[in-house]
């Protein structure tokens, strides 16, 4: 018999007695090879460190790819992106790490268990001395073929250097974006922290940003976030993952990415491909449930589904849980809940949910499994549902938010503006890039106005 302890108590058992040593007493459903998610879905963490910071103190405490391999047990996860640190941030020893990054698995790979080097890129604007700072975000570059130090003072010649690689790049701690009861009046945000992703709207916006990825613990300002990009009519991948050290030292893969390869056949190019396509699902309790969202049949998250006339499609989701559990599950149809069940689940005892929606205009839906008090525990990325083969125009507000977000930007990086020093030598082509995006949410604006929405 094996029971799982709770988030406090696993907390101090890695507090006392460190990560390697407790690995097998964590989550034994995990260890046992049990996974909730289909055949063809793949669990990974796809921002971890290994170097000394956020709780790590000394060398001998950087860990080796024999150990991370260990780790990856505890929730069996099948992929971890080992992150370099290219920025100067709180992750030490980058040198160590840059060499690994190859392109290539990690040699302490197993079939079944992926470990690859890549990179985590910034220059936090407050809490810190470091001269360089930066006020654009965090960004996961996600299959690098080589590694590397650029600077610039905005985040897009970090995401082209990546591209030129052919890897991908998104931005880390959404949830770090203004929200709920302690946001500003209008949401958007009027001060600097260590890792707000300021000039996520304008690269989604302008395409050289895949993926949004909530972390650390998560919240539902991500969700909140990537509801309204979506109701623009942009589709980023979405994923969660650790920030392992910087989460507590909880066990790699408490927060986690689900990604659909649809060979079935793991490597680490299709994982990565998979979540900047958006065929993921995100868990924010480990690798212990799963939810199946599927539309008219076929469509599965990041697919799209074309309906040569305006009507309804048919929804099904169906949680799956290695332990037993109650909770909501709720269907997200353009940002807003349009149908919920509570259920509850166990082993071998899932919880199906069927509905149909109708579409008047294009829009999206996803799902999601709520906890009374923490929020979504597990999330699907977005089905992208056409009618009449027109683009997705749910929100004119949203789109203007947007354009409020870029019009904050550009007053308090210009000239005398309090953020005017984070751009002091690429003052003009960030702020190009950030007029071209305000340019286009103002026209995906007057488009949702023009269809009513």
């Amino acid at each position: 018999m094996c029971l799982e302890p709770s988030k406090k108590v696993r907390r101090l058992i890695y507090f006392l007695a460190g990560a390697m040593s407790v690995g097998s007493a964590v989550v034994c459903l995990a260890q046992s090879g049990l996974r909730p998610e289909p055949p063809d879905w793949f669990a990974g963490d796809a921002h971890v460190h290994r170097g000394i910071g956020c709780g790590r103190s000394n060398e001998k405490e950087m860990l080796t790819a024999q150990e991370l391999l260990e780790m990856m047990k505890t929730n069996n996860l099948a992929v971890i992106s080992v992150l370099a640190d290219i920025g100067n941030g709180e992750i030490k020893f980058v040198e160590k790490d840059l060499p690994l990054i190859t392109g290539r698995d990690n040699p302490a790979s197993t079939p079944d268990r992926i470990l690859h080097w890549d990179a985590e890129w910034h220059y936090d604007p407050e809490g810190v001395t470091f001269e360089r700072k930066v006020i654009g975000g965090h960004l996961i570059l996600l299959g690098l073929k080589r590694g590397g130090q650029p600077f610039a003072q905005y985040t897009y010649p970090i995401l082209q250097w990546a591209r030129e690689q052919g890897a991908v790049g998104g931005y880390a701690h959404m949830q770090y974006l203004p929200f709920g009861f302690y946001a500003p009046p209008d949401g958007i945000p009027q001060s600097l922290d260590c890792c707000a992703p300021l000039e996520y709207p304008v690269e989604i916006a302008l395409g050289s940003s895949a993926f949004l990825m909530e972390d650390v613990h998560g919240s539902d300002s991500a969700m909140q976030a990537y509801y309204r990009i979506l109701n623009c009519g942009f589709r980023p991948g979405l994923a969660a993952s650790t920030d392992y050290s910087c989460n507590y030292m909880e066990p790699l893969g408490t927060l986690l990415t689900y990604v659909r390869i649809p060979n079935g056949k793991l490597g680490y190019d299709q994982w990565v491909e998979g979540i900047a396509k958006g065929r993921t699902v995100i868990a924010r309790n480990g690798h212990k449930e799963f939810l199946n969202l599927e539309v008219n049949g076929t469509a599965r998250p990041g697919d799209e589904l074309r309906l040569e006339r305006k009507g309804p499609v048919r929804v099904r989701i169906e949680w799956r849980s290695l332990t037993r559990a109650v909770g909501r599950i709720e269907l997200i149809h353009d940002g807003a809940v349009v149908a919920s069940q509570t259920a509850s689940v166990g082993p071998n005892s899932p919880a199906v949910f069927e509905t149909t929606v109708d579409f008047s205009h294009s829009g999206w839906l996803a799902a999601r499994r709520m906890d009374w008090q923490n929020g979504h525990q597990t999330h699907t990325g977005a089905v992208f549902v056409l009618a009449d083969a027109r683009p997705i125009r749910a929100s004119s507000s949203d789109a203007e938010f947007f354009v409020k977000w870029i019009d904050n930007l550009l007053e308090r990086t210009s000239p005398g503006g309090p953020w005017s020093e984070f751009l002091s030598q690429d003052r003009e082509p960030a702020q190009g890039r950030y007029r071209r995006a305000r340019a286009a949410f103002q026209r995906i604006a007057a488009e949702a106005r023009a269809l009513g929405n």
